[in-house]
């Protein structure tokens, strides 16, 4: 063998193994409030909009937050969920009574992020009329102090949510009203649902517009987020390319809605809560996600008692299943092997390396 041929064996093995490595390397894309490369953030949801007026149905939110505070210790979450909807007919009440309740909240406990679902109503918001209840919100969320990620419109495909017009210069005004504000402790989430739930379901639950549809643009978001309730959902084509299309956007996913309804079984059947294997079954493919896609920096998982929570879906008779990790006594302790793994930050984990001098 000749020397040009030799050396030309070696540069091909040489770029064939530093594409390997840079396929392979973890993702940072220099978002706000992004975890270091490898890193994924730990949270828990959900408070429902309830909370905010003392609506009954809310009643166990509170406990149920810190019974999975007690179940998981000493990981205790980094991220806490929270719901307004201020352009409903008490959305005045609910602002004012969530900014009321949070702030008392944040006082008293250890997390150190909040995720807050925003919800909008595009044709308010760019007359302006909403204006003053922005103000209130940012002002309010600058003054407590807490970073928060604020989820502007979630869930902006399902049927009967928003159209892509309206959604996209919505979410636009908002993010340059916070920006006019120089509020600078909120991260922007564009959330969606999963892409492909109507072909997995076969049920019309997303309108028939494509997600990139509703995309404000690179310069108003900084994390996509989407929702996923199946092991099925979590990676079907849809939500893979969902992961891939946000790197390729250079922004982190984040799991922003999730809970173990669904068995990770063929179709969309729900879990049996009193059928350990299938809880465990639902953790082992939902925390394996994050293994496959480093590009998900952070998830948010809704450990709550679903069978108080009719009183939002009532046309759903049976109510949703029992997610809490107390239903059987060894849920808990496979889920804190999980949550435990290094790639996980938690409470005191975030603090250090984002609310300190040191940079992620």
């Amino acid at each position: 063998m000749n020397m040009i041929k030799k050396l030309s064996i070696v540069l091909g093995l040489f770029f064939a193994l530093n594409s390997q490595a840079s396929e392979t390397k973890l993702p940072y894309f220099g978002a706000k409030f992004e975890p270091p490369a490898g890193k994924a953030i730990h949270g828990w949801g959900q408070i429902t909009h309830g909370w905010n007026t003392d609506h009954p149905g809310a009643k166990g939110d509170i406990q149920d937050y810190r019974d999975y505070v007690s179940e998981v210790a000493p990981y205790t979450p980094a991220i806490v969920s929270f719901y307004i909807h201020p352009q409903r007919e008490n959305g005045q009440a609910q602002l004012e009574g969530f900014i009321k309740r949070y702030r008392q909240f944040a006082s008293e406990n250890s997390w150190q992020m909040a995720q807050i679902g925003y919800d909008f109503n595009p044709e308010q918001v760019l007359s302006g009329k909403s204006d003053t209840q922005l103000a209130l919100f940012f002002n309010a969320m600058r003054d407590i102090g807490k970073p928060v990620l604020m989820r502007i419109g979630w869930e902006f495909n399902n049927r009967g949510h928003f159209d892509p017009v309206g959604y996209r210069e919505g979410f636009k005004y908002i993010v340059n009203k916070m920006r006019e504000m120089k509020v600078t402790n909120i991260a922007t989430l564009w959330h969606a649902s999963a892409p492909d739930l109507n072909k997995l379901t076969g049920m019309p639950i997303l309108e028939d517009h494509h997600y990139m549809d509703y995309y404000p643009g690179d310069e108003y978001v900084d994390w996509w987020s989407i929702s996923q309730f199946s092991p099925k959902a979590l990676y079907s084509p849809g939500s893979v390319e969902f992961y891939q299309n946000a790197a390729k956007h250079q922004k982190p996913v984040f799991i922003g809605e999730s809970s173990p309804w669904f068995t990770s079984g063929q179709g969309f059947s729900f879990r049996d809560p009193n059928n350990l294997q299938e809880s465990l079954d639902w953790f082992e493919a939902y925390f394996k996600v994050f293994e496959q896609y480093p590009q998900i920096k952070g998830m948010n998982i809704i450990i709550v008692d679903w069978q108080r929570w009719n009183w939002i879906w009532p046309q759903i008779k049976t109510g949703f299943n029992n997610a809490r990790l107390d239903l059987h006594s060894d849920l808990a302790t496979h889920y804190k092997k999980w949550i435990s793994n290094e790639r996980f930050i938690h409470s005191d984990d975030f603090e250090q390396t984002f609310l300190s001098e040191k940079k992620p």
